[in-house]
């Protein structure tokens, strides 16, 4: 065995100890130097980074204050182009109403409307038939209510939509005030309508396509109701009445009548739900007294001024009469028919309205049924009221992606895969037409006249947008609609308004792709490090900025703006409320790169980009001049603008 090493003595441990801790002081200053050295480095960064950065913001606010001075009396003149060839339309559009020689009030004249209004009240309704033919007459005038309503969201003008609406809902009362005045002349002298063996009076009016139909039944015996299965094949209309609908209404002789319309007039009450398809009311009335032959003298109740029509409510709300008849409480079937451009989902859901709560509401609706051979649909009801098959408002929302491409000089298509179709629009300086999906509902929508040379239809942006919301497909979204949609905020107005003035300049000769960045772009006042996990509080989809994709298109090719291998042939451009600028950003790559791209910098307008650009091409100001505005473009450029900010397209997607 080996010798042991010797032991060490106390002196050369307390020496080791010393010269280790003189050692780690050492390293100590060394690493506080560094330290020091390192912070008054970085302090040293930010403050140079700092200066920088506030001389970039004073160059920038210099930059785009000359700048915005240009791209004022750019849009200035876009403006002038545009209001010089609306107005040659405007003069062929009034030539033809005034030869037209129609007595219809002019709808731009609040005078006018009011008018019309107190002079069709004046003006008593006895017949069914009568307050029908005004019904038809006044749904003319909200034609052009709703024709002026288009044109105010065409343009924004939010205090003229609201006062087209407000005389559209008016007028529409109106009308359903000159069907209740016949009606309660019809039940005041009902004995002169014809009766069938049970004292039952069946009639109705209207033809099955008509856009308002309405029926009537009535027992003329205050006892002996039994249930009672109605059907009006003419208006395609049922109803199966049970016989606690006379419990309900003891001592009454009573009679219900079906008012269909194939609007709805509560549209836009309900933040969350809309309808599809029109709605039926089914009202419970009753018969008054009949006359009375005395001496030669007929003797007849009239009733009180505004008591003309006595609805009786089903279920009775009194609490003696609740009590007495709750246990025979029975549902009501309503069935009728939804007119052919109304798109039904498979299951849908039929909803009561809630005067009170001014909302739509479901409670006590069972077993609906649709037959999409016959177009029917039939449900059972706890209560009488007015119903509708509804929908939520954001059915469709949001977009997953859209792609705008030209097809031809001042001819582009807009593609949107909405939440449950694919739509293709075709925007020209006539307006816009819906190219597909190709729907049996929808055809009439693509099409004008019939027959196999039938013509695209073409429309105003707001009013072809209008007519797919009532066939129930929703592409007006609005920012209430933000709310029910995950991880979605309203783009500042601002900067939607900015991009897509910029972005209708050169729909002409460039495709036009959403990015997936859009919705996940961060808010400016939370600085983020991308190299850690952010927290979820932090991390919200900015309102404040915007982004797209762009691809010049001289020659209309087709290209799949959703194919990673053609990610490097786009270029991502980003709107600010005041400014745009091309980025650095890939589809492919996250997050999203927000670093102007080499060599550009912001500019006012996206015109000013392409004006500034670092390396133009050979062919430089012919580009420029593509992409200006003038008469010869200034419609088609408004049409692209009107149909993206009347859809949202980067607010929801």
């Amino acid at each position: 065995m080996g010798r042991k090493g010797k032991k060490k003595t106390k002196a050369q441990l307390e020496a080791e100890l010393n010269t280790a801790a003189t050692d780690q002081v050492n390293r100590e200053k060394q690493e506080h130097l560094a330290k020091l050295e390192e912070d008054n480095f970085s302090n040293r960064c930010k403050r140079l980074g700092g200066e920088l950065d506030s001389k970039q913001r004073v160059e920038e606010a210099e930059r785009l204050e000359a700048e915005n001075e240009i791209v004022k009396t750019l849009k200035g003149e876009r403006v002038i182009d545009l209001d010089y060839e609306q107005q040659k339309l405007a003069d062929q559009v009034n030539w033809q109403k005034f030869i037209s020689c129609t007595s219809r009030p002019n709808v731009s004249n609040e005078n006018e409307i009011t008018t019309y209004m107190t002079m069709v009240r004046e003006d008593k309704v006895q017949k069914i038939e009568d307050a029908m033919k005004k019904c038809h007459e006044s749904e003319e005038i909200v034609g052009d209510l709703m024709e002026q309503y288009c044109k105010s969201r065409e343009h924004g003008d939010k205090a003229r939509q609201d006062w087209c609406m407000h005389y559209i809902y008016e007028i529409r009362k109106l009308e359903e005030e000159q069907i209740d005045e016949a009606t309660a002349y019809l039940l005041q002298y009902i004995e002169k309508q014809e009766a069938n063996s049970h004292s039952q009076v069946h009639l109705s009016w209207g033809q099955q396509s008509d856009d308002l139909k309405v029926g009537f039944w009535g027992h003329l015996q205050s006892k002996g109701f039994r249930a009672k299965q109605i059907d009006y094949p003419k208006i395609q209309i049922g109803l199966d009445l049970p016989k606690s609908l006379a419990m309900h209404s003891m001592g009454h002789c009573i009679g219900v009548r079906t008012f269909y319309t194939t609007y709805d007039s509560v549209c836009g009450k309900d933040p969350s739900q809309m309808s599809v398809g029109g709605m039926i009311r089914v009202d419970l009335l009753s018969i008054p007294p009949f006359s009375k032959k005395v001496k030669g003298w007929t003797i007849r109740d009239i009733p009180a001024p505004g008591q003309e029509l006595l609805k009786l409510p089903y279920p009775n709300t009194d609490t003696h009469t609740q009590t007495s008849v709750s246990t025979a409480m029975q549902p009501c079937k309503v069935e009728y028919r939804v007119p052919p451009h109304c798109i039904v989902r498979k299951s849908p859901e039929i909803s009561w309205w809630d005067a009170s709560a001014e909302a739509w509401s479901i409670d006590g609706i069972t077993e609906i049924a649709w037959e999409p051979e016959v177009r029917k649909v039939s449900f059972f009801s706890a209560r009488l009221a007015s119903f509708s098959i509804t929908q939520e408002r954001h059915l469709d929302l949001p977009y997953t992606w859209w792609c705008m491409r030209p097809l031809e000089p001042l001819v582009c298509q807009l593609t949107v895969q909405a939440a449950r179709y694919q739509l293709q629009f075709v925007i020209s300086e006539d307006g816009l037409r819906l190219k597909g999906p190709d729907l049996p509902e929808l055809r009439d929508l693509m099409y004008d006249g019939s027959g196999p040379d039938r013509l695209p239809r073409v429309r105003t942006p707001a009013t072809l947008l209008c007519e797919l919301r009532d066939c129930g497909l929703n592409l007006m979204p609005e920012d209430r609609d933000a709310e029910h949609l995950d991880g979605y905020r309203p783009k500042n107005p601002a900067t939607e308004a900015r991009a897509y003035s910029d972005l209708s300049e050169i729909a002409a000769c460039w495709d036009i792709a959403s990015s997936r960045h859009n919705k996940l772009l961060p808010d400016k006042e939370h600085v983020l490090d991308y190299n850690k996990e952010v927290p979820k509080d932090k991390f919200r989809p900015g309102n404040n900025r915007a982004i797209v994709r762009i691809r010049e298109n001289l020659l209309h090719k087709q290209y799949d703006p959703l194919d990673p291998d053609c990610d490097a042939d786009y270029q991502a451009v980003m709107f600010f409320p005041d400014k745009s600028c091309m980025v650095q950003s890939m589809e492919q790559k996250s997050p999203c790169n927000e670093t102007a791209s080499v060599g550009h910098e912001t500019h006012a307008s996206h015109f000013m980009c392409c004006n500034k650009h670092p390396n133009p091409g050979p062919y430089h100001y012919e580009d420029l001049a593509r992409i200006r505005v003038n008469c010869s473009n200034a419609r088609f450029c408004e049409a692209v603008r009107q149909t993206m900010a009347l859809m949202r397209l980067l607010s929801f997607s």
